[in-house]
């Protein structure tokens, strides 16, 4: 598929920036725009404040996301590719420099955990109604799988199905199920795949590729008629829930990050758009469905309290990997520089009851047909 489209244009949307001082010397220029709409568009109405601060349940027991280990395993391949170190982590050598988060032992770990916190958010592995698939459900693809938990676990709840998972590292088990095995492949590349596949997932994807349409309509040919894509994505700007957040360094972190991605070439605003992507690749019914997550346990409710407890877990292991590449080759600031700016994040992440500043992610699943 040739692309000519709205992406096209995704990365001038921002308000113009404006020349300030650097955030933490103060002795050098960096550009930065104003706050834009897209910090305050979304709503928050399924989140209320807790202001019962004697509620501090914050067991995991709703969560029961739970995983088995008794299943057939061979082994995945062999390692092809080493990893490149910088920042003291280590990224990935396919491809190098395509992707800017780290694929090293930390990230791994962060990457299983912010799988479990999907899976309680969304109740499900998928959203998408693939149960009765016409034609049945044969084969299935995850792209930018990452430590391929999603297909490991897939592939377990669904033997008779073949799942491929595709990456640009090779981070995945050695032994994974029988009817799963791991591709490295850029998913911006042009798909070979022999086969047609039933369900496509993706999740994750915000800080992932240049052009999402590009990737999506390449999935739209990778399906056959009838077939079901299903993408689930955390939607960058995280957002404060009322006026707290106003001013405080994790909300000058976020413009920061959403600048510097630009910068590289990436827009990580794109999430609220993959409904008009699916629309304008040709996919039918197409379903969008908004989470919030909030960042701590400042929002009422049990599951919220695991929820947000799990959310700040996941960002402030992170905030390194968010930051590093991102804020060092897109804005020029040095990691020591980072590792201030993200001593007063921290904080305000970790800020609770009367002092949390009731910050939150906005997160979509949106899934469509092929007709």
């Amino acid at each position: 598929m040739a692309f000519t489209s709205s992406e096209d244009n995704d990365l001038a949307l921002a308000t113009p920036p404006d020349k300030i001082q650097h955030p933490i010397s103060g002795d050098k220029e960096i550009k930065e725009y104003s706050l834009p709409s897209y910090f305050t568009s979304l709503s928050v109405a399924d989140l209320k404040v807790d202001s019962d601060l004697s509620e501090t349940d914050n067991s995991n027991s709703d969560s029961a996301i739970e995983t088995s280990d008794d299943f057939v395993t061979v082994s995945a391949r062999s390692r092809q590719f080493d990893g490149l170190e910088g920042n003291a982590r280590t990224y990935h050598r396919f491809k190098e420099g395509k992707y800017h988060l780290p694929n090293d032992e930390i990230e791994k770990s962060r990457l299983d955990l912010q799988h479990h916190l999907c899976c309680l958010a969304f109740e499900s592995h998928y959203l998408a109604p693939i149960e009765n698939l016409n034609g049945g459900l044969h084969n299935v693809l995850d792209f930018a799988t990452g430590t391929g938990i999603w297909a490991i676990e897939f592939a377990a709840q669904f033997p008779d199905v073949v799942v491929v998972g595709t990456d640009l590292s090779p981070i995945q088990p050695e032994h994974v199920p029988v009817n799963c095995h791991f591709e490295v492949e850029d998913a911006e590349d042009t798909w070979n795949f022999a086969q047609k596949f039933d369900y496509i997932h993706g999740r994750m994807l915000v800080t992932c590729f240049q052009s999402h349409l590009k990737v999506f309509g390449s999935a739209f040919d990778a399906l056959r008629s009838g077939g079901y894509i299903e993408l689930q994505d955390a939607s960058f700007p995280f957002l404060g829930a009322d006026d707290r957040w106003n001013g405080s360094a994790f909300q000058h972190w976020m413009k920061l990050l959403m600048d510097g991605s630009k910068a590289l070439g990436k827009d990580w605003n794109r999430v609220p758009r993959y409904k008009g992507y699916l629309e304008e690749l040709g996919f039918v019914d197409i379903v969008e469905r908004r989470f919030n997550c909030p960042l701590g346990t400042w929002a009422k409710g049990k599951k919220n309290k695991v929820l947000g407890t799990w959310g700040r877990e996941n960002i402030l292991s992170g905030l390194g990997a968010l930051s590093m590449m991102v804020l060092t080759r897109g804005l020029g600031m040095t990691v020591a520089e980072i590792e201030l700016l993200l001593v007063d994040v921290r904080n305000d992440i970790n800020k609770d009851g009367e002092q949390s500043i009731h910050l939150y992610a906005p997160m979509f699943v949106v899934y469509g047909r092929k007709p």
